[in-house]
């Protein structure tokens, strides 16, 4: 059988991770635009990189670039993608209002490429789109895409409801290295050794970092010795460093800032319990959660917020918390610091589950089955 030829198309948003995903099984080309949001180097591949308007965008103040995707919503379109697109089997574009997939489509009508399939994160059942632009973009995807592959059930939704047929949708997460992220050994908290609590994220309200400070002072008023290590870098840092001194809790919470990817599985291994207590917003909710499934794998017990897609991911609603709510976070945290062997039982839970949802070698076969298998379907018109 002859190799499927793929070109993964994701502009700026070109990341290691999904492309960790990818079936070696098929002739992949990634293709990005020239500032991408990672160097080459990370992405383990070297993309072809075209121009796009996202680039000059880049360089724009934060202000100033939600003004102009306000007016024309993403504006990741690639120059001579179309030509790019020549002699290839699948195009691999993502998300119904992006540019770039209405210029695979048009490339498929022209004849450049045989198929069009699409990765959808958009957890949001039917999302606003104030934008008549945007609008028509998302209508002509869901009509002419030949296949999507929806990261979540709620993702699923999201496309059905957009008009995408069902039979043209299937549900495949994303993957982890699940060797790289594996169980260190479990160690019970001695007496007077607090417990270690791990979140990797950026530091922005949305994902629950404030809560979180506020639990470490709760657990201590209580006598439970806890210590917060986050992993990430935000906006809300000095905040969070104000907070942690107004409430008596600096020596609990220890800023690692942005950790180098190969630390992270050590971090894992430091750590007794992994939370990521995000909360809903209007036009975003948690859409999968790579830092979540990462702990699974490495074999921690999690706590995630009620946002999005986190519950299926996790598939435990006993791993759940409510968002915006730093007395049930404590709570729950506190329960984990007093009960060793319930940590244990959820961490090897979450390995088991890791292994047989997430691992990236599993996902990179299934995706392979979805590029030859959309070569037997007729296209889409």
């Amino acid at each position: 059988m002859s190799l499927v030829r793929v070109a993964v198309v994701r502009g700026p948003n070109l990341n290691p991770w999904e492309l960790a995903n990818l079936p070696a099984g098929a002739e992949i080309v990634a293709i990005g635009s020239r500032r991408g949001a990672f160097a080459a180097h990370d992405l383990g591949v070297d993309p072809l990189r075209l121009a796009s308007p996202a680039d000059a965008l880049g360089r724009l103040p934060r202000l100033g670039q939600g003004l102009v995707r306000r007016f024309t919503g993403p504006v990741e379109h690639l120059f001579g993608l179309e030509r790019a697109l020549r002699g290839f089997d699948v195009a691999h574009v993502a998300e119904l209002d992006m540019p770039y997939t209405g210029q695979a489509l048009r490339a498929r009508e022209a004849g450049a490429v045989r198929r069009v399939v699409a990765t959808i994160w958009q957890n949001i059942p039917l999302p606003a789109v104030e934008n008549p632009l945007v609008a028509r973009r998302v209508r002509a995807a869901a009509a002419g895409l030949d296949y999507a592959i929806a990261i979540t059930e709620r993702a699923r939704l999201h496309l059905t409801l957009a008009g995408v047929p069902e039979e043209r949708v299937e549900v495949l997460p994303m993957g982890v290295d699940v060797e790289r992220f594996a169980p260190a050994a479990f160690e019970p908290i001695s007496p007077g050794r607090p417990l270690r609590v791990l979140s990797v994220t950026r530091l922005v309200s949305e994902k629950g970092v404030e809560d979180l400070v506020v639990a470490v002072r709760l657990l201590a008023d209580r006598g439970v010795a806890a210590e917060l290590m986050l992993a990430g870098a935000g906006p809300l840092r000095g905040r969070l460093e104000a907070m942690a001194r107004e409430l008596g809790v600096t020596e609990q919470v220890r800023f690692e800032g942005t950790v180098p990817y190969e630390r992270m599985p050590e971090l894992h291994g430091r750590s007794d319990v992994f939370v990521l207590a995000s909360a809903p917003r209007a036009t975003w909710r948690e859409q999968f959660g790579f830092a979540v499934v990462e702990a699974m794998a490495s074999g921690l017990p999690v706590l995630a917020g009620a946002s999005g897609s986190l519950d299926e991911v996790v598939g435990d609603d006993a791993q759940l918390v409510r968002s915006h709510d730093a007395p049930a976070l404590a709570d729950a945290l506190g329960v984990l610091a007093a009960e060793p062997g319930l940590r244990a039982e959820r961490g090897r839970a979450n390995r088991r589950r890791a292994e047989a949802r997430y691992d990236r070698r599993h996902v990179a076969d299934r995706l392979l089955d979805v590029y030859r298998r959309v070569l037997e379907l007729s296209p889409r018109r």
